[in-house]
């Protein structure tokens, strides 16, 4: 997908995932837990950079909780920096693992986005459809006894 249409499902994304965790949907089976904090946190980084102070703390399912309820109020912000980041073709950001543009480091996130919020939906569906589970995972049995 172009950056240009990642930007443009980016809030329609967000509130997808919101909406699936807020509704309990059970992604157990998924990194999410581990893996949506650790990228609210470089999103955080790329937009502070950009001049948008923007921090997460919490942990877990709780960063989103967190990040969403700043994208609720100050949205309009964030999506400005946004487009000025996607504009701007030679801004470089620091990371450990090098020097990247900004530009790519934001879409990569946006990226991340974008397949959760599928990912969620194909879960989501598959639930509400009954399907059997595909592997026997024993921390899951142990919760239903």
């Amino acid at each position: 997908m172009e950056a240009a249409a990642l930007y443009e499902r980016f809030e329609n994304n967000l509130e997808t995932i919101f909406s699936y965790i807020k509704r309990g949907l059970d992604v157990r089976t998924t990194p999410y837990h581990i893996s949506m904090p650790l990228e609210l946190n470089l999103l955080c980084d790329v937009l502070t950079n950009a001049g948008f102070p923007c921090k997460v703390t919490k942990e877990g399912f709780d960063a989103l909780v967190e990040f969403h309820e700043v994208y609720l109020q100050q949205g309009k912000r964030v999506s400005d920096v946004m487009h000025q980041i996607l504009d701007d073709k030679r801004t470089y950001l620091r990371t450990p693992e090098g020097t990247v543009l900004m530009k790519e480091q934001l879409i990569r996130r946006l990226e991340y986005f974008n397949e959760i919020a599928h990912s969620m939906e194909v879960i989501a569906r598959l639930q509400q459809l009954g399907s059997p589970m595909q592997y026997n995972y024993p921390f899951l049995n142990e919760s239903n006894k």
